[in-house]
């Protein structure tokens, strides 16, 4: 079973990029499932019988990044457990608050409910897939470290990772000064120009070469020490060509640290005419990082001739092919960084409404858009562009501390390990954890590559063979591994620890299936939605019945409702019982999205308008209307600068409140004061074009309620 779970973990790790970077759901399935099987193979075959005692034993591999995915596991969890009020109050005040908003609204009608339970993220949904993709992140970890037992192991580990780092560079190099810019069968949109391989995203590309480019450099380094054969030759009558080698590698021939040299370039290469500015900066921090510590080491000191060579190499070929376009990219390096400086402070601005426990990873997309800066309208951004300040908004002070003590432990245990060995392959390969953490450190200060399942699974890879080279050692020619095991009776201690691991396999098996089945349906939808709608709301309802905690399902299901119900619906139509249950199915879909993700200002302002076509019901005054009401003002408080149409929508919807009661009542006043409001938000938002042709819909919309030109004037600020 081992040499089946080491094949599926290598499998995975170098086809993984190749499916588009991993970012597709058939990818990112492909990646889990791939990891999860190995490691359900490697568990039972970490399922041992004493041959003394006649009893079986279970083993579980130990390191000194097993504390660290442990408190994230916790801490995630944590994050998604229902708290009493009390208890919520006290750690988030802000998670109180916005739990109280996903209510439903018809019920609620601004009351509330005092006693509810609510999680201290508001959308759980994102943790719990966060929660699945660091279970196969320490999954992967802990079974590739296991079996990277021997030099052969780490080899084979090594060549399979450099072969696709050529593959990916060549290939991206290809597309694009060939002119056919290309992702496989898809001709790419964004990034033209740049070089990207098979990912969508130049900078995750070039985060994907920084780490193989650092494994590349340390590998040539461990190799480099082996004993000096014996030469029939005197010194005298070496050739020029064995001399050098001799001088760069301390043997006497080429070999395949040559090779490996020569992919190090070619990914070099790839990496400068990615154009990603933090890819270069990061590569160079982490070959600052080797050179560092092998200076540190005496014996070492002329690894550094290896690193200046590949810089040599390096230099050659793009002063060859030419670095305009990189050195373009750096004379806009100002713009940019005052751009990314500018999400990071308004994710900072996150970070202060929920400072102890964060508002729950994975919610930066969600949460962000009410706080986003002005500046930034009509631009989705999924992410702060700093992985250090967008963790510390989602995980709060608690859960970065968490994560910080438990990394720095790691790196003092690996570091106390790599000063106490002296064999030349474990020093030089030790090296290749501390390398590429710099690398992509640096990288993640101005993009988001830790967001990337591929990249983090190739960092994890790269971090497992250079731990994994530090407890290696080698007895008269075969490798022996000093990782130590916790080896506990089956039936006793060891049923404890591997009881909760099945099951946590066994869950993210099953959430990973239900979401690909889920996501299946949804594209299902998408193609049916003008041929054949009925087949479409179906395919709808199916994917909100595979994964029912999604809240996009159920907004989606909300709107192919609401087509069909307009589909069949006139001026002169009345309510009749079966539109009557397709509204409510509606008010039900809206709901469960709103109670789901109450984040999103676009759930609450559609079920708001939907509750005002029950204004024909006996209890519109006191049940729908208000539920109408309650739920834009959920939607204001939600809405930021991102979409400026959500806030002429709402203004609308106000204006047209103000038309439902007579001007003595308060709420006419109220009423147009914010749709007032909402109108010059919107003004204040949109430019250009856009700007007149938003004024002048406004000013018709007005008319068609009020039709003074004094009154229009008033409300649009003339």
């Amino acid at each position: 079973m081992e040499k089946t779970a080491f094949g599926i973990y290598l499998l995975v790790l170098c086809t993984g990029p190749l499916l588009f970077g991993g970012v597709g759901v058939y990818g990112s399935t492909f990646i889990i499932l791939g990891v999860l099987v190995a490691s359900l193979l490697l568990l039972f075959s970490n399922l041992q019988r004493d041959l003394r005692t006649k009893s079986y034993r279970f083993q579980f591999l130990v390191t000194p990044l097993n504390l660290t995915f442990l408190i994230l596991l916790l801490f995630l969890l944590f994050q998604i457990i229902p708290l009493p009020p009390s208890i919520l109050k006290l750690l988030s005040p802000e998670a109180w608050v916005v739990g109280q908003k996903s209510l439903p609204a018809s019920t609620v009608a601004g009351e509330g409910s005092k006693n509810a339970w609510f999680t201290l993220a508001p959308y759980t949904e994102p943790v719990r897939m966060s929660l699945i993709r660091l279970t196969v992140y320490g999954l992967f970890f802990l079974g590739f470290s296991q079996l990277l037992n021997s030099r052969k192991r780490i080899g084979m580990a090594v060549l399979g990772i450099l072969l696709l780092g050529c593959f990916e560079s060549m290939y991206g190099m290809i597309q694009t000064f060939s002119g056919n810019e290309h992702i496989w069968w898809v001709r790419k949109i964004a990034y033209r120009g740049d070089v990207t391989g098979t990912y969508v995203n130049r900078n995750h590309f070039a985060g994907l070469m920084e780490i193989i480019i650092m494994l590349a450099i340390v590998y040539v380094a461990a190799t480099s020490e082996a004993k000096k054969k014996a030469s029939n030759f005197s010194r005298e009558s070496k050739s020029f060509r064995v001399r050098l080698s001799g001088w760069l590698f301390g043997e006497e021939r080429f070999n395949k640290r040559l090779v490996v040299l020569f992919s190090a370039v070619v990914m070099g290469l790839g990496l400068l005419f990615s154009a990603s500015r933090g890819g270069m900066l990061g590569a160079a921090g982490g070959l600052l990082c080797v050179g560092l510590l092998f200076m540190t080491r005496k014996g070492h000191r002329r690894k550094g001739l290896i690193v200046l060579f590949f810089f040599v190499v390096l230099s050659a070929y793009a002063l060859r092919m030419g670095v305009e376009r990189p050195l373009e990219r750096f004379r806009t390096f100002d713009i940019s960084f005052e751009v990314r400086a500018r999400y990071a402070q308004k994710a900072l601005q996150l970070f202060e409404d929920y400072p102890m426990t964060g508002v729950g990873v994975g919610n930066f997309r969600y949460a962000y858009p009410k706080y986003q800066a002005p500046e930034d309208t009509k631009t989705l951004i999924d992410h702060a562009h700093n992985d250090f300040v967008e963790f510390l908004a989602e995980a709060g002070i608690i859960g970065f501390l968490l994560f910080a003590a438990g990394f720095l432990y790691y790196l003092y245990r690996i570091a106390r390990l790599w000063k106490g060995r002296h064999d030349p392959y474990a020093v030089c390969l030790g090296v290749g954890p501390f390398a590429v953490l710099a690398a992509i450190g640096i990288h993640s200060y101005s993009d988001f590559n830790l967001h990337y399942l591929t990249n983090c699974l190739m960092l994890l890879a790269v971090i497992s063979i250079g731990q994994s080279a530090l407890y290696l050692e080698r007895h008269h020619g075969w490798d022996k591994s000093l990782y130590r095991f916790l080896r506990w009776p089956l039936f006793g201690k060891g049923a404890i620890l591997l009881f909760p691991l099945l099951v946590l396999i066994v869950l993210c098996i099953v959430s990973t299936g239900r979401h690909f089945v889920a996501e299946a349906f949804i594209q299902r939808a998408k193609i049916l939605s003008k041929e054949r709608p009925s087949r479409s709301l179906e395919a709808m309802k199916k994917a909100a019945a595979w994964d029912p905690v999604d809240a996009r399902h159920w907004y989606e299901l909300g709107l192919r409702l609401m087509e069909s119900r307009n589909a069949g619906i006139t001026g002169s139509d009345r309510w009749s019982q079966d539109r009557q249950e397709l509204q409510g199915q509606i008010l039900s879909a809206l709901e469960k999205a709103v109670r789901l993700n109450p984040l999103v200002e676009e759930y609450h302002l559609r079920l708001g308008w939907e509750y005002t076509y029950l204004w024909g019901e006996p209890d519109a005054e006191q049940r729908w209307m208000p539920a109408a009401d309650l739920s834009m003002e959920r939607a204001a408080f939600f809405a930021g600068s991102n979409n400026p149409y959500l806030h002429v929508m709402m203004g609308d919807y106000w204006l047209m409140r103000s038309k439902t009661v007579y001007p003595s009542n308060p709420l006419w006043q109220v009423a147009l004061a914010k749709a007032r409001w909402h109108y010059l938000k919107n003004l204040s938002l949109e430019t250009g074009k856009d700007k007149e042709r938003m004024r002048d819909y406004m000013a018709k919309t007005v008319w068609v309620h009020y039709p003074d030109v004094e009154f229009v004037k008033k409300i649009l600020g003339y």
